[in-house]
């Protein structure tokens, strides 16, 4: 008895610890940005065959005061290629409410994610190739590639699976490195097919402002 209430404590204070370093973050880098955002989205995944699976994501994005930024809409297909090796593809379907007055986009995405573990580490990267085009009263496109580091641990006798990254985004069209985004947060596991995700983002514009973003994510395999 005696063990499994110390066996408790532990993972409580894991928890507790990761939570203090999101919130000792966000007021470190609150003082230096001017805006702020909060994104809301739901996941849904289902195995069409044993390597190929199909995944719907509708997402809202709050801006500042919590006004509706946008509205997005993705369908994704992803398959194992092998087991350190995963390609996907992707289509989002993205209304921009705030700024352009319900303007929508339509974006093709595409991933190659490679990654390793190192016992309970799990270590990714993932290279992105995306296409946006813009629909309204003069049609534009916009292509960037995407590259993304992230480090992933599972916490002994613990539901909690603390995670980073840092992601480059590095526009084409333009011909420069315009962006990052340094992200933490944590996946807890609810029940054997579905967990609830909180992170916390430090979107980096290199020549503007940096925008904090808290992200709120529910995910389920159907």
């Amino acid at each position: 008895m005696a063990a499994e209430v110390q066996s408790a404590r532990q993972a409580m204070n894991k928890k507790l610890i990761i939570l203090f370093l999101i919130i000792l973050v966000v007021n470190q880098v609150q003082a230096k940005t001017k805006n702020f955002g909060t994104w809301v989205e739901a996941e849904f995944s289902k195995k069409i065959f044993k390597k190929l699976e199909f995944s719907f994501k509708p997402e809202v994005r709050f801006q500042d005061d919590f006004s509706v930024d946008e509205y997005m809409f993705d369908g994704q297909l992803t398959l194992k290629a092998a087991k350190f090796l995963r390609l996907a593809g992707a289509y989002r379907y993205n209304i921009d409410v705030r700024n352009k007055g319900n303007e929508t986009y339509h974006r093709f995405a595409f991933d190659v994610l490679a990654k390793k573990d190192w016992n309970r580490l799990e270590g990714s990267f993932r290279t992105r190739f995306t296409d946006y085009t813009e629909f309204g009263e003069e049609n534009s496109k916009s292509n960037f590639l995407r590259y993304q580091l992230k480090f992933e641990y599972d916490l002994k006798n613990c539901k909690l699976r603390p995670y980073t990254s840092y992601e480059l985004f590095h526009d084409l069209t333009e011909k420069e490195i315009n962006k990052g985004r340094f992200t933490l947060g944590g996946s807890y596991k609810l029940t054997n097919n579905s967990r609830i995700e909180l992170c916390y983002h430090l979107q980096s514009y290199f020549l503007e402002n940096s925008v904090n973003i808290i992200g709120v994510s529910y995910k389920i395999e159907l």
